[in-house]
C-alpha cells in the first residue's frame, strides 16, 4: 500500500490496513475487534514487522494469508488475544469441578474412562492445575484411563506448556502459594518445573474451537473448559464453537466458560445449572436434531 506513514522508526498502520486485520480476525477465529483499536493493534503487530523485516502492515496481512504453513497466522491471533493464565485460575470454578469428580466416576464407570478438555488453554497452566485437582482426588487411581488435553490456536504456547516450565508470574494470583509450588514443582534458579508424575495424562493439540476438525477423534468428552475465549466471539461464532462442543461432549458431560462469560440466549445448546453458587452448562438434549 501506497499510503503507510512512518513516525521515527514506527511504520503506522493505515486505517484500511486496520480493516483488513479486523476482518482476517473474525473470519478465521471468530474473533470481534470492537471499536477503533487500530493503535492498539499497530502496537501488538509492530514486532513482528520488525522481526520479520517488513516495510508495512500490509505486507505483513499478505504474508500471513499467504502463507501455506498458516504458522504465521496463529502468531498474528495469539499477539491480539489476552493469553494471561496462571495456575488454580478461578477457585469456585475448580471447587465445583472438584465436587463433579465423585459424579463423573460413577456416570463412567463400567468404561473406567476420564476425558477432559482444556480448549483454549496457552502455556498450559489450567490443564495442569485440573491434572493435578484430578490425581490428588485419588478417585481414578486404580483400573482408569485418565486423559487431558490442552488445546491452543498457537504452536510458541503448546511448545511451552509441554516443557510444563514456569516462573513467579504463574503463580501470582495465589494466596500461600509456596505449599503448592513445593508439592508440585521443582525449582531452578528462577524456574518452576512441574514434577514429572503430575505431566502425566497430559497432552497438547494445535487447535481452533471454531473448526470442527480441530475436535477430530476426540469424543465422549467428561469436562469441557474454555474460559475467557468467547469474550471475543459474536453469537455466530459463539454458536459454531458451542455446535462443536456438543458433538463431543458425553450427554453427561460439563462445560466451564469464564465467570464473565454466558452462553444463555447466545446458544440453546447447552442449558445452566447452578453447582455451588456459579453456572455450569449442560447439553440441551431437545437439540440432538440441530447438531
Amino acid at each position: 500500500m501506497d499510503d503507510f506513514k512512518r513516525s521515527g522508526a514506527e511504520v503506522v498502520m493505515a486505517d484500511e490496513e486496520y480493516t483488513l486485520f479486523k476482518d482476517l480476525a473474525y473470519r478465521e477465529f471468530g474473533i470481534v475487534i470492537r471499536g477503533d483499536k487500530r493503535l492498539t493493534l499497530q502496537t501488538k503487530l509492530a514486532y513482528r514487522l520488525s522481526l520479520l523485516g517488513l516495510s508495512t502492515y500490509g505486507d505483513y496481512y499478505d504474508r500471513i494469508v499467504n502463507e501455506p504453513s498458516r504458522e504465521e497466522m496463529c502468531i498474528f491471533i495469539s499477539h491480539i488475544t489476552n493469553n494471561e493464565t496462571y495456575f488454580l485460575r478461578e477457585s469456585s470454578q475448580l471447587n465445583a469441578f472438584a465436587k463433579l469428580l465423585a459424579d463423573i466416576k460413577k456416570q463412567k464407570k463400567g468404561l473406567n474412562t476420564v476425558s477432559i478438555l482444556s480448549a483454549g488453554c496457552s502455556s498450559g497452566e489450567e490443564v495442569y492445575t485440573l491434572n493435578i485437582m484430578l490425581m490428588e482426588s485419588g478417585l481414578f487411581a486404580w483400573g482408569w484411563q485418565v486423559r487431558l488435553i490442552g488445546m491452543d490456536v498457537s504452536r510458541t504456547a503448546i511448545e511451552k506448556a509441554k516443557k510444563a516450565v514456569y516462573s513467579k508470574e504463574s503463580f501470582r494470583m495465589m494466596n500461600g502459594s509456596e505449599d503448592f509450588v513445593q508439592k508440585y514443582f521443582d525449582k531452578s534458579d528462577d524456574r518452576y518445573i512441574l514434577k514429572k508424575h503430575f505431566q502425566s495424562n497430559v497432552q497438547f493439540i494445535h487447535g481452533n474451537v471454531l473448526l470442527p476438525e480441530s475436535l477430530y477423534g476426540i469424543n465422549d468428552i467428561d469436562v469441557i473448559f474454555c474460559r475467557n475465549i468467547l469474550i471475543y466471539m459474536d453469537d455466530a461464532a459463539v454458536g459454531r464453537i458451542a455446535a462443536n462442543f456438543y458433538r463431543h461432549l458425553s450427554d453427561d458431560g460439563y462445560l466451564f466458560v469464564g465467570l464473565s462469560e454466558s452462553l444463555l440466549k447466545r446458544t440453546d445448546l447447552f442449558v445452566p445449572e447452578y453447582r455451588d453458587g456459579i453456572i455450569v452448562y449442560r447439553k440441551n438434549p431437545s437439540a440432538y436434531s440441530r447438531t
